[in-house]
């Protein structure tokens, strides 16, 4: 790593969970896993027999402060999954928590409880994490002039004046010329299925038919007798970010 104010120190800290309830009559055996940006999927230590356990659990990473970091803390939130060590299914949690990450972009510490949800959607506990930089907030002079370049532009163009007829009838226009082409499309596939039932246009009609999304894979890590939860596939609907 290069000694460069570009570079700065992420501290997260999983403090604890509570009120947490395990698909069976023990206690849960619970665990977190989170994934911060590009870094690899990290795992807790386990606590036993708790529904109210403590992690105090700390990892900092080293991070450059380039455009791909600003853009992911501005559009992302860092999901906390919380998991039973006891739990034979490996793609079921406890509960997930959805955390702010945009307040890191403004150089302020991102602290508190937020409440854990079940794969059903339903409440399941709570857990305190604390995310904080060791460092002030810099972007890249890159991120700050692109971010200047985009404001200038945004005034330009609020003090510029529209004509709403005009910008009417160009979404109008635009309109129109989209569906033109989609019945182009079309004729000519039917003309193409005519012509040969065997053909790509064909081919390419029948598959158009939506596959579901696969959103990712689960690996197992061995820690003693049973095998933590690191990577998996959340079932859940899908949330607007």
């Amino acid at each position: 790593q290069p000694a460069s104010s570009s570079w700065n120190e992420l501290f997260i800290t999983v403090q604890r969970c509570r009120d947490l309830q395990s698909r069976s009559s023990q206690q849960p055996n619970p665990y977190v896993v989170y994934k911060f940006f590009d870094f690899p999927d990290y795992p807790t230590a386990t606590v036993d027999n708790r529904s109210h356990p403590e992690f105090n659990d700390l990892k900092s990473y080293s991070i450059l402060m380039d455009e791909d970091l600003d853009q992911y803390l501005k559009t992302e939130v860092l999901q906390f999954y919380v998991f039973d060590y006891k739990e034979e299914q490996m793609d079921t949690y406890l509960g997930k928590a959805r955390v702010p990450l945009l307040p890191l972009t403004r150089d302020q510490e991102v602290s508190g409880v937020f409440e854990l949800a079940d794969p059903s959607g339903r409440p399941a506990g709570c857990i305190a994490v604390t995310l904080r930089w060791k460092l002030p907030y810099c972007p890249s002079p890159g991120v700050t002039m692109a971010t200047e370049e985009a404001q200038l532009f945004s005034e330009h163009h609020v003090g510029g004046v529209v004509d709403p007829n005009q910008e009417q009838a160009n979404v109008e226009a635009e309109k129109t010329n989209r569906r033109m082409e989609d019945v182009k499309e079309m004729l000519q596939e039917e003309k193409e299925k005519l012509v040969n039932p065997h053909s790509k246009a064909a081919v390419a009609a029948i598959s158009k038919v939506a596959l579901p999304r696969i959103r990712g894979h689960r690996t197992q890590e061995r820690d003693g007798a049973g095998a933590k939860r690191v990577t998996f596939v959340d079932v859940t609907p899908a949330e607007d970010k």
